[in-house]
């Protein structure tokens, strides 16, 4: 299985929601649609940002993601064919073309060995400091394996944390999905504790993210906009 958050810009004057409230419509179609394709779970968060609003999308498929997606452009299903029209008009991605440069990478995921059954989630993105890509590799490397990580995320409530790093013609940003019992409670918590191991996590992050980019705050602006848990059972093929 193959875990991913895809980052997409909103066009200015386009409502991101307008996707997401047409999908939960059709929950028959939808979960036909996603069963063909092998995509097992989908989330979508719209995040309003300085820099404009932007829909983070965390998916679980068994394959590869980004190939399950490039089949939505041959597909005969109406919902399909909407979804491809949409997400043009909407984000500007072009689902009937390769997507441009580097395919977006997971660079990091964990998710707690002990944790029964699926939590909440909320996904958002930020942009990298110019230059710091090979770092933010690096540290993430190292800290996503460490004891001390999994324990600070025990403490947060949190069983899942991945990051999908995007190469963008403005530069690379990445794309963070948390999942846990409520985890903008949990980000809350990470803003604000002092335990050595998140003191030193945020200072690792200060290295990579801009200086606008505060994670001892909590991140703000984020809206579940769909669920697929929420609308239809995409394992077991039985419509919510």
């Amino acid at each position: 299985m193959s875990r991913t958050a895809l980052v997409f810009p909103v066009v200015p004057g386009k409502d991101a929601r307008d996707i997401a409230t047409e999908l939960k419509s059709r929950p028959g179609e939808y979960e036909q649609s996603r069963r063909r394709l092998g995509i097992t779970m989908e989330r979508a968060y719209l995040q309003h940002t300085p820099m404009g609003d932007f829909v983070t999308a965390y998916i679980e498929a068994e394959g590869d993601v980004l190939e399950k997606f490039g089949k939505l452009a041959s597909s005969d299903l109406d919902i399909d064919r909407y979804f491809v029209k949409a997400s043009k008009e909407i984000h500007g991605a072009d689902l009937t073309q390769p997507m441009p440069g580097p395919a977006p990478e997971t660079v990091a995921a964990w998710v707690d060995p002990t944790a029964k059954g699926r939590g909440r989630g909320m996904a958002f993105c930020a942009p990298l400091t110019p230059g710091e890509t090979d770092r933010a590799r690096a540290f993430v490397a190292d800290a996503y394996h460490r004891d001390d990580f999994t324990a600070s995320r025990r403490r947060l409530n949190v069983s899942e944390e991945l990051i999908t790093l995007h190469s963008t013609p403005q530069g690379d940003l990445v794309g963070i999905y948390i999942e846990g019992d409520d985890p903008a409670k949990g980000n809350a918590g990470f803003a604000a504790s002092r335990d050595p191991f998140d003191v030193w996590f945020k200072e690792q992050l200060t290295k990579i993210f801009p200086a606008a980019i505060d994670f001892s705050k909590p991140v703000e602006g984020v809206e579940e906009i769909f669920d697929s848990t929420k609308i239809a059972d995409l394992s077991l093929g039985k419509a919510a």
